[in-house]
């Protein structure tokens, strides 16, 4: 007898549609860390040049949460084309994963707050972290033996997926030793990202046509 999975198909459509809501919401709050000054319209045209070049490290570190959630949105959207139900245990783990994300904002605010501080830049490393891990842990409890996926989904396509979903993280904890030594320089350790993920999509790529390429026969004469 097949067990019924309208259930769980049904609850994986709403999962889907709640995560949406919370990537939007997290991307949306994340600008909110931007504040004008109360006499801003007093300001002579030297103040208004001095405070617009002062946000240009708030506008970094805006665009690099920003970019390291879009980044999250995709890995999330490219997970869901894959999923085909859920269950307790796979909801409990995106839960988690979700809550970290919802924490970005605040992240993001207590850097844009306190730049300079070594154990914010850390606090953000590490919410980064777990939004990474969580992800890695979902993608691999949903593949583990096609439990809630497919079963002819090709294992390149879930080993591939597996390697993407630890970018972000591995990244997130080489910024950890560096934030200690240099707040500034740790931010600059997001500009690996997009290189690596290129180097990884090359490589996973080539392993792909490599696996897939007829084995030739040699002709003895």
């Amino acid at each position: 007898m097949q067990p019924d999975h309208s259930n769980s198909q049904t609850a994986i459509h709403h999962l889907a549609r709640l995560s949406d809501c919370v990537f939007a919401l997290a991307m949306a709050i994340t600008f909110m860390g931007f504040e004008l000054p109360e006499t801003v319209q007093s300001l002579s045209n030297l103040e208004v040049n001095q405070f617009l070049i002062g946000q240009l490290k708030s506008l970094g570190i805006y665009a690099i949460t920003f970019i390291l959630v879009a980044f999250y949105w995709i890995s999330h959207t490219q997970q869901f084309s894959y999923f085909k139900r859920t269950n307790e245990t796979h909801l409990f783990i995106y839960t988690l994963y979700l809550m970290c994300l919802l924490v970005i904002p605040f992240s993001n605010d207590l850097v844009f707050r306190l730049s300079s501080n070594p154990f914010a830049k850390i606090w953000f490393n590490t919410n980064i972290l777990l939004i990474g891990f969580f992800s890695f842990i979902s993608w691999s409890y949903a593949t583990h033996q096609h439990l809630l996926v497919n079963e002819d989904l090709d294992l390149q396509i879930i080993r591939s997926m597996q390697v993407k979903a630890l970018i972000e993280p591995v990244c997130a904890l080489m910024s950890i030793p560096v934030a200690l030594v240099s707040p500034d320089l740790s931010d600059l350790v997001w500009l690996l990202i997009p290189v690596v993920s290129l180097i990884v999509n090359k490589a996973l790529k080539q392993t792909s046509e490599s696996n897939m390429m007829p084995v030739s026969t040699q002709v003895v004469e």
